[in-house]
């Protein structure tokens, strides 16, 4: 299987440990959930903007992504 990357924005995998706990995103990310091995964080603007694996992707590992975007995007405002 290909690894999906979208030709306007390339993103990496991210794995983790897995965790039961959820992530707290940053207002206005959220999690998509439409493929069941993979989960996107999508940023405000509704871009994908990270992907992680459905079965061990850690909350801390999203959460440090979505922070890592916000950051990035607020400082090329």
């Amino acid at each position: 299987m290909r690894p999906f990357v979208a030709p306007e924005n390339p993103m990496r995998l991210v794995g983790g440990t897995g965790s039961s706990k959820e992530p707290r995103l940053p207002p206005g990310y959220t999690l998509e959930h439409s493929d069941p091995d993979v989960l996107f964080l999508l940023c405000p603007q509704g871009t994908a903007v990270a992907r992680f694996s459905a079965q061990g992707a850690a909350p801390e590992a999203i959460e440090r992504e979505a922070r890592k975007h916000r950051r990035e995007r607020n400082r090329s405002a």
